[in-house]
């Protein structure tokens, strides 16, 4: 009969971990906080997948032993008081565990550790095998050949096991030694001092050669030097040291070691419990493992009679008559047909639910598009079934007619309500706002006309929720009118230079070729230069290089270390060098041309609900990521080229648009006058901050004044303006200080901008968008920081992505209105970039400036840049 394998948790040290590496963004349904036990039962799952125990005990800290205090009265006394939001989520875990039949251990007045080791003694008795989970390396010392410790690496699921030889491989000492080593060397994190300028090698050193705190004591006079007389002078320290770093392993409680099992819980009590705090990902992997699959509640949808045929036509007919919004959901085949088609439409309304399949499908859908009503978990993924991106491809409903769309897309109503979600599903949405899930379906139409009459049903919830969150501005004026302006944009694509593109291809090669050859000479060897482990070695053990940084799995070689070693050896520079080319290589010049549609052009998906702010995302391709400021990037850039021959580029972009809603937002007097009194504005902010005249400010001096505007605007504190400018981190907080001193106005809407975001958990646009930041709530200083810079920072930049949204509505209806053939092509940020005709360069250039300029009523002018030319690059 095989062994018995015994699981025990050190749940403090496992709950500590958890709390610092899970972001704060997660709460109870009572907003009591969740991380740390949504971060415990990963690295539970985890730790049960790679090990199969067939038992778990958990043990939990009740206070200090007293020999260890009275031995060391600084014992863990540096420790700050736990943080509120871990020290609430003990009873949650607690109430987890106990749901999953893990029997939970305390004992009044003994640590964890000492119920670990009291475990594992107890399995060696009965021949069990024991595995320790647990982030401390005091542990260690229980490891034998049938107790090994589980030990989180990084993160919460990246874990390390070990057994004596690896305690050996890592200390130098057998885990018999390990009280002695920690005596040697003392252990900060639970304030044991040890003797003083003994590390782990000297430790380790000695141990080897006495064996024990007794045997290099028995032979101090063998010691020499500073070492010995700091050995004699903290004898006791040693000793006291080692007392309590000891494990104790003879506690005295109640545990049925032969009866316990795992898993051998209730599939209902571990779903009630996983259910009340909606960990429904944990839940589904926990249910499998007695071979159960979770029972979700259906949301209180009704999907009526199921049409079909002419039936379902005069549906569609009734609804375009009524006006009635209805649900649509587009469901394709699981698998496809070597034939094509089998995508069914299904329409949900208050008469039934009509049901199209094949080429009718589209054409009904097209229908609703142009003259109906109605309600798509993504509405622009709708509209792109019967307007295609590709302009090769037929579209059954034309530009005006999206323009004039009445739709309610679910998942953007979802995003404006919290843009920190990672999806948008009808799951997701169901379960917030109508505390259920779709119901199972059998077949593509059951799912197709659940998903339509989730849709419809949605509408309701989620147009209550923006007015009860005062977001009805973002979603209804911003977000919703612009999913048919990016359509349109979408299927007009870009067009690319592909010969240029070719030629750039052929130069960049012989370029990486060179640098690479230049690698190898100065390396004196080759090796693979995109391996950060080769590099590592070639850097910093064939050349010497002075490590920066070093982890687990090598020696760092990110930009920044590599940027740093510049300063000091050609070899860093040339391989930053490799790998910019190397990369916009793959992800452009290669890419490109093989990403073209039937029409020949480039069509990016511009996405309204990626980021956090409000700004939209591209992807495939990414157009947004092009290098601006390098000369590489601007070699991409003049491969795109305008639609047609006899037309230009024409690039229009906000200046200092962030910066002017600083000005507007804080309402501070000096930088108000900066922006209406025509000066240079960074001149300015430089003349006020080195108190000098405007006429007598140095290049140098605007350069760093403009660094503190931008970096006032992102929250950047004086380490980060230090590193940008390359000066002193005291000089940057004198600058910092300063701009605070002639911008009070600026100081004051910031710091109360923090505190609005700290009191209501989100900052806003002066449109309403919302930003929640969670992390403002957060016990961990860095992680708070964050939260403060994007408090301060959303207000200007989601009010800069609301405004350009706006503008872009207002310039594709004049395109329309007044007739223009120019197109709108890409949207970078702050950016609209245009194909013209040669001769409509002028009135469009006008017209953009007039929409861009005016579209948001400011204390300071909104001024737009714009030009034309022949290719993206010389337009911008």
């Amino acid at each position: 009969m095989p062994e018995k394998k015994v699981a025990v948790i050190d749940g403090n040290s496992l709950m500590h971990r958890a709390f610092h590496a899970v972001p704060p963004t997660m709460n109870a349904p009572d907003g009591t906080p969740t991380n740390a036990v949504f971060g415990f039962i990963a690295m539970l799952l985890k730790f049960i997948d790679i090990s199969n125990p067939d038992a778990i005990v958990c043990a939990f800290d009740a206070g200090r032993p007293k020999f260890r205090t009275e031995a060391l009265e600084q014992y863990k006394a540096q420790r700050p008081p736990m943080d509120p939001g871990l020290k609430a989520q003990f009873p949650i875990i607690e109430e987890l565990l106990e749901s999953m039949s893990i029997p939970v251990v305390r004992v009044m007045g003994w640590e964890g550790d000492d119920i670990l080791g009291t475990v594992a003694a107890r399995d060696e008795a009965l021949g069990y095998r024991t595995l320790l989970v647990s982030g401390d390396k005091d542990v260690y010392q229980l490891c034998s050949e049938l107790t090994h410790v589980v030990t989180t690496r990084k993160g919460i699921t990246d874990v390390a096991i070990y057994g004596p030889g690896e305690v050996r491989e890592r200390y130098g000492v057998e885990p018999s030694q390990f009280p002695d080593f920690l005596g040697l060397k003392g252990d900060s994190s639970d304030n044991i001092p040890g003797v003083p300028g003994v590390g782990d090698k000297t430790a380790a050193k000695l141990l080897g050669a006495y064996g024990s705190l007794e045997g290099i004591y028995e032979h101090i006079d063998e010691l020499r030097g500073k070492q010995k007389e700091r050995m004699e002078e903290n004898r006791d320290a040693a000793f006291t040291s080692r007392k309590v770093a000891t494990i104790v392993r003879d506690l005295d409680f109640p545990l049925d070691l032969e009866g316990a099992a795992f898993p051998a819980f209730s599939a209902q009590a571990v779903t009630e419990a996983f259910s009340k705090y909606r960990f429904n990902a944990h839940l589904t992997r926990v249910l499998k493992l007695v071979g159960e699959a979770p029972e979700r509640a259906s949301a209180a949808i009704e999907v009526g009679q199921v049409l079909h045929g002419e039936e379902a036509e005069k549906l569609v007919d009734a609804v375009l008559e009524s006006g009635e919004q209805v649900g649509v959901a587009i469901v394709d085949p699981e698998q496809e047909s070597l034939f094509g088609g089998g995508s069914v439409v299904a329409v949900s309304a208050s008469q039934g639910c009509a049901v199209f399949t094949d080429d009718a499908a589209f054409s009904q859908l097209a229908r609703l598009v142009a003259g109906g009503n109605f309600a798509a978990i993504d509405v622009k993924a709708a509209v792109h079934r019967v307007y295609p991106a590709d302009n090769a491809l037929p579209a059954l409903v034309d530009d005006g007619q999206l323009m004039s769309m009445r739709a309610f897309d679910l998942g953007l109503a979802g995003y404006v309500l919290n843009s920190s979600v990672s999806e948008y599903t009808y799951d997701v949405l169901l379960d917030t706002y109508m505390g259920g899930v779709l119901p199972v379906a059998k077949t593509e139409e059951q799912r197709a006309c659940a998903q339509a009459a989730a849709a419809r049903t949605l509408v309701g919830p989620l147009t209550r929720a923006l007015e009860d969150e005062g977001s009805e501005r973002a979603y209804f004026d911003i977000d919703l009118p612009l999913v048919a302006v990016l359509a349109i944009m979408e299927r007009t694509g870009a067009a690319i230079d592909v010969e240029r593109l070719a030629q750039l291809g052929a130069s960049t090669g012989e370029e990486i070729e060179g640098l690479r050859t230049q690698i190898f000479e100065l390396a004196g060897q080759e090796f693979n230069v995109d391996s950060p482990k080769q590099l590592g070695h070639i850097l910093f053990e064939v050349l010497g290089l002075p490590a920066r940084k070093k982890t687990q799995r090598g020696y760092s070689t990110d930009a920044k270390v590599l940027k740093d070693l510049a300063e000091t050896h050609e070899l860093p520079a040339l391989v930053l060098r490799y790998r910019e080319l190397a990369k916009i290589k793959s992800t452009y010049i290669d890419a490109l041309p093989r990403m073209r549609a039937g029409d020949g052009r480039v069509h990016s998906s511009f996405n309204e609900t990626v980021t956090t702010t409000g700004r939209l995302s591209s992807s495939d391709p990414n157009l947004q990521n092009i290098p601006v400021r390098t000369q590489f990037g601007r070699h991409i850039r003049e491969c795109f080229v305008p639609l047609e021959p006899g037309c230009k580029f024409l690039s229009a972009d906000y200046s200092q648009i962030e910066l002017r809603l600083l000005a507007h937002l804080s309402g501070d007097e000096a930088l108000i006058q900066a922006f209406t009194s025509g000066a240079d504005f960074h001149a300015s902010t430089a003349s006020r901050v080195f108190d000098v005249p405007i006429d007598q400010v140095t290049p140098e001096q605007r350069s760093r004044a403009k660094a503190v505007n931008f970096g006032i605007v992102y929250g950047q504190q004086a380490f980060g303006l230090a590193q940008s400018l390359g000066i002193s981190i005291a000089e940057a907080k004198g600058m910092i200080d300063r701009y605070f001193e002639v911008h009070p106005g600026v100081r004051a809407y910031l710091d109360e901008t923090v505190e609005q975001a700290r009191a209501n958990g989100y900052a806003q646009t002066m449109f309403g968008r919302k930003r929640h930041i969670p992390e403002l709530r957060a016990a961990n200083g860095n992680t708070r920081g964050f939260g403060e810079r994007t408090a301060m920072n959303h207000p200007m930049q989601g009010s800069a992505a609301d405004i350009i949204k706006l503008a872009m509505r207002q310039v594709q209806e004049r395109l329309m209105e007044e007739g223009f053939k120019a197109r709108l092509l890409v949207q970078v940020h702050d950016e609209l970039d245009f194909s013209v005709p040669d001769g409509e360069v002028e009135a469009l250039s006008a017209m953009v400036r007039d929409v861009m300029e005016h579209v948001a009523e400011l204390k300071v002018p909104l001024l737009a840049d714009i030009s034309a030319a022949d290719t993206w690059a010389e337009a911008h």
